[in-house]
């Protein structure tokens, strides 16, 4: 059991239930069920020895305390005399046996509000509250393991939760794992959602609109009031999403107030601006929140958007590309990037564009009707779907004077392919168009 513990033998039981904590990284249930399993019952084993252990070692404390009260006293049992001279065990009353005048047994609710205590002081902190060891070694508590209270738990931790919801989605997803709200509300979903809105919202919905958002900056917020903040904040994300404007901007300016340096609070900030039409105020709000965290890209793709909005197609293109060189098939990147390359003058480039956004979606109707009306030849017929045929001018020079030399009637006729494409683009996007109305 020490060997897959992987500490020496010791009857510690806070280090057992740390090694215990350390290795369940490695093996999660979900994961590696088997692996679980010999860990478990490693850690029940240890646990078991250390604390036979200790009372062992309190007995024989207990009994060597007890002799050296007699030799101070000037008490000997003649009996125990006679068997030390014999070399036989000394016997000690029963009652003396692992004997603790303040122990007693706690009852049940004692058990549950000591636990329900320890998660409550690693919430207030809000250092301990983001880091994701602190609820492991919660989640490893002898409560969570005894199978009478398992169901008292689960509801005390989800009325909890219900009141405190503010945690990194790491925390949301561990917590899931071990209390399963997903798999026990499947049949009455909305019966949950309605009694538990909070827990609903983080551990059922989409992720992106309730734990997207970070907390490592709170650490540094200083003394404000973390919970006022974060409702705030995330408030202000689900007005954005439900496009309540003025309750998006009650609560941007309550949580501005708080912490005006929080990355997310600033991305969200310049979204409402961006919304509204404030383009330099948006602007504003996205280069300081690149400022405080300029590793993360999808902030350039956020600036990106501001900049065409604004006309400045060259910072765009700086912004978006930066952004591709961490996410290449982003969709939506790609068409702005041809869009402003098309803006510049820059037709190959945006051309460039289409084709990687085709490969990304080949049925893209936008890429194809673009490709069709602005394409090059210069790479071959099979190089890209088929477009309209150049003009003259953009011919290649070996091609030109075998363009001009041809009679009219076959120029005319040359032209008729083109036109026919041009024809089935047209009337495959009024049939997509149409599919998607009925």
């Amino acid at each position: 059991m020490w060997n897959i513990l992987d500490i020496e033998p010791t009857n510690e039981l806070s280090v057992i239930k740390k090694a215990y904590a350390r290795k369940l990284k490695q093996h999660h249930p979900e994961d590696d069920p088997e692996g679980y399993q010999r860990l478990r019952e490693a850690y029940d084993q240890a646990v078991r020895a250390a604390k036979r252990n200790l009372k062992f070692d309190s007995f024989r404390d207990l009994t060597e305390e007890a002799a050296a009260e007699k030799e101070e006293s000037g008490q000997s049992d003649p009996g125990q005399d006679e068997q030390k001279e014999e070399g036989q065990p000394v016997v000690i009353p029963s009652r003396m046996l692992f004997t603790d005048p303040a122990a007693r047994v706690k009852s049940t609710e004692e058990r549950l509000n000591e636990f329900m205590e320890k998660v409550t002081v690693v919430y207030r902190d809000i250092a301990h509250r983001i880091d994701i060891d602190s609820w492991q070694k919660l989640l490893i508590d002898d409560i969570m393991w005894d199978v009478k209270l398992q169901r008292e738990v689960y509801k005390r931790m989800t009325v909890f939760l219900e009141r405190h919801p503010y945690l990194p989605r790491d925390v949301w997803q561990l917590l899931e794992s071990s209390f399963c709200w997903k798999e026990k509300a499947q049949d009455d979903r909305e019966s949950f959602s309605r009694r538990f809105p909070n827990v609903f919202l983080h551990a059922f919905a989409e992720p992106y609109y309730a734990t997207s958002l970070r907390f490592t900056f709170l650490t540094k917020a200083g003394d404000i009031d973390c919970e006022a903040f974060l409702r705030y904040r995330l408030g202000a994300l689900l007005a954005l999403k439900h496009h309540r404007m003025e309750q998006a901007e009650e609560m941007l300016e309550r949580a501005y107030e708080l912490f005006p340096d929080d990355p997310d609070l600033l991305r969200l900030q310049a979204e409402y601006f961006l919304r509204l039409g404030s383009l330099s105020r948006a602007l504003t709000s996205i280069d300081r929140c690149i400022a405080w965290t300029p590793d993360d890209p999808e902030l350039y793709w956020y600036r990106a958007r501001i900049y065409v909005k604004s006309n400045r197609l060259t910072e765009a293109i700086h912004d978006v590309t930066y952004f591709l060189s961490h996410d290449p098939g982003h969709l939506g990147a790609l068409s702005l990037a041809a869009k402003c390359y098309t803006k510049l003058g820059d037709p190959a480039s945006a051309r460039d564009m289409y084709l990687r956004l085709l490969e990304q979606q080949p049925d893209d109707i936008e890429a194809l009707v673009c490709l069709a009306e602005g394409g090059h030849p210069e790479t071959g017929p099979t190089s890209m779907p088929a477009f309209r045929a150049a003009s003259v001018d953009h011919l290649p020079a070996q091609n030109t004077e075998r363009a001009v030399s041809r009679p009219p009637e076959q120029r005319r006729w040359a032209k008729f392919p083109s036109f026919f494409i041009k024809i089935l683009l047209v009337l495959g996007v009024l049939w997509f168009i149409y599919s998607v109305i009925r």
